[in-house]
């Protein structure tokens, strides 16, 4: 829109839904606004890790702004719950309709206007047929009002790899251009065998060529060494005004062989040769090159605190599912207005404390609890927040902490709570590792025990877990584990979006009652070091 580029990504099992994000120049960008930012467009009620909302695809007709989705609820055979197409839209990218679902199941959907003929198609990956369900590209012609398919539906292009379940050509975008019709896919799985190729035909509907360079990016080849940037693939191409092509593109940055921040977006720049895109000059992508044709990112600041406003959404902050109730409210000079964070205002963000309310869910929970949480954005980074006034006394099991969070069954909390084994405040450690604990506690003396700086500190291969009274100089580390733990998913489960930080209390599986004690953060603050990644993974 205007001179504006927007770029929407997943979000998963986190709410509000698909941040859209603007920028004037591909590099730099900041959020925009949330596209599904009500309950009635996103319901992620119990879905566990890696479900939720994927995969978004924008596109543009007579006016109209439209975004693609899916919603995956579970990963249960049995329940037979599969994941649903939907779309919403808009005429000024910042107020949505409510979903339109689409008729045929599957994932990664994206709409194509045909401007030639007038015709809307829907493609996406879906199963062959409802038995052996090998994943395939699929498309037909669509009433994007309805959400029917008023055409064939029909198997369009499965890439270049061998039609079995490994396969699973996914993620398709469709363009025009010079008279040809062409179709970007991923490939190979999520992993290192991730890759995108493209096929060309003279109607939307095919047959399909496929490309001679095919795959073209991938950095899994092993001719290539141990990059750094792995996984590449999910592309959608862009064009700028001046008709320069880049292709943006999910990819993990590798270190030590595993990526704790998850999949991450990349660009590189497109030529075209014979009638064929080449990407990055046709050679591997190296983590620390340039673009050409694009300015340098800025530099981050080196510091970031976050005093808390009426509109954490707007600010990155997302809570664990979708709420049925308001988990937080912000306070200000003694006043306090509640917040009800499914239906959050963004007028006169009032900047003040974070008060939570906590309920009997847990970050282990696949519910709510009352937690607000933000992307971990660098692989050398300290995330920390200062607790409100403690009270006198919490019993064991009700918390208040910070957490370092891959999933409902792995993630790394330091807090308060009652002590276990003593009738005063302790701070813990809790190393949840799908189904197992390491739990660890310090009693706290007063008058250390009335406000505390809860720490977290990132390194490449590394986390640490500690905290700092307020009437200390240096942290006191009370755990570490390896960066590896915030990287892979146990069986069944998938993990896609990589480590959040939460702010989060809890009543541990007990009503925290209307008299329990006010608990929150003053504020917290992310502290940002030389992250010193190079282009080959040798840590």
């Amino acid at each position: 829109m205007g001179d504006s580029y927007y770029l929407a990504t997943s979000s998963f099992e986190y709410f509000p839904g698909i941040p859209l994000y603007k920028s004037e120049d591909l590099v730099n960008w900041e959020l925009f606004t949330h596209v599904l930012s009500r309950p009635g467009q996103l319901s992620l009620y119990g879905v566990p890790t890696g479900a939720g909302a994927w995969a978004p695809s924008l596109s543009h007709s007579n006016g109209t702004y439209y975004l693609a989705t899916m919603t995956r609820w579970t990963y249960d055979p049995v329940a037979r719950v599969w994941p649903r197409i939907q779309w919403v839209t808009s005429t000024d990218l910042v107020t949505w309709s409510d979903p339109i679902w689409g008729e045929p199941w599957g994932i990664d959907p994206s709409i194509f206007h045909d401007a030639i003929s007038g015709k809307d198609y829907l493609n996406l990956m879906a199963p062959n047929n409802d038995e052996d369900r090998l994943w395939g590209i699929y498309q037909c012609q669509v009433d994007l009002v309805s959400g029917l398919c008023v055409g064939e539906y029909r198997s369009l292009w499965n890439g270049t790899l061998p039609v079995n379940a490994s396969a699973r050509p996914e993620g398709p975008k469709m363009f025009h251009k010079s008279g040809y019709y062409y179709l970007l896919i991923a490939e190979g799985g999520t992993d290192l065998l991730h890759r995108s190729s493209i096929a060309r035909s003279r109607s939307p509907e095919g047959p399909w060529e496929s490309a001679p360079n095919n795959p073209i990016l991938y950095n899994g080849d092993s001719s290539y060494g141990n990059l750094t940037v792995q996984s590449t693939g999910h592309g959608t191409m862009i064009t700028t005004p001046d008709n320069d092509w880049y292709i943006v593109y999910l990819a993990r940055r590798n270190v030590n062989g595993s990526s704790p921040v998850g999949r991450e977006t990349f660009i590189s720049g497109v030529q075209w040769q014979d009638g064929w895109p080449i990407v990055n000059n046709g050679q591997p992508v190296l983590l620390n090159e340039p673009v050409q044709g694009l300015p340098p990112k800025r530099e981050q600041k080196q510091i970031r605190t976050h005093k808390f406003s009426t509109d954490l959404a707007g600010e990155c902050w997302y809570t664990l599912r979708t709420p049925y109730t308001p988990i937080y409210s912000v306070q200000k000079q003694g006043f306090t207005r509640n917040v009800d964070s499914a239906n959050a205002s963004h007028e006169g963000a009032t900047r003040g404390e974070l008060i939570l309310h906590p309920n009997v869910f847990g970050l282990s929970d696949r519910d709510v609890p009352a937690a607000v949480l933000r992307k971990q954005t660098s692989l050398n980074m300290t995330f920390s927040a200062q607790t409100l006034p403690l009270p006198d006394s919490l019993r064991p099991g009700a918390t208040i902490g910070i957490s370092a969070y891959l999933s409902e069954l792995v993630h790394h909390d330091v807090g308060i709570s009652g002590c276990r084994n003593a009738s005063s405040l302790c701070v813990y450690t809790s190393l949840a590792r799908n189904g197992t604990e390491q739990y660890s506690e310090t009693i706290l003396q007063p008058p250390a025990s009335r406000e505390i700086e809860l720490v977290i500190r990132a390194e490449p291969l590394e986390y640490s877990l500690g905290f700092r009274s307020s009437n200390a100089t240096d942290v006191q580390w009370l755990a570490r584990f390896d960066s590896y733990w915030m990287a892979w998913a146990p069986t069944d489960y998938f993990v896609f979006e990589g480590v959040m930080f939460a702010l989060f209390a809890s009543g541990g599986g007990l009503p925290w009652t209307a008299s329990g004690p006010v608990v929150g953060f003053s504020k917290a603050t992310e502290v940002f070091f030389e992250q010193s990644i190079g282009n080959y993974d040798t840590l």
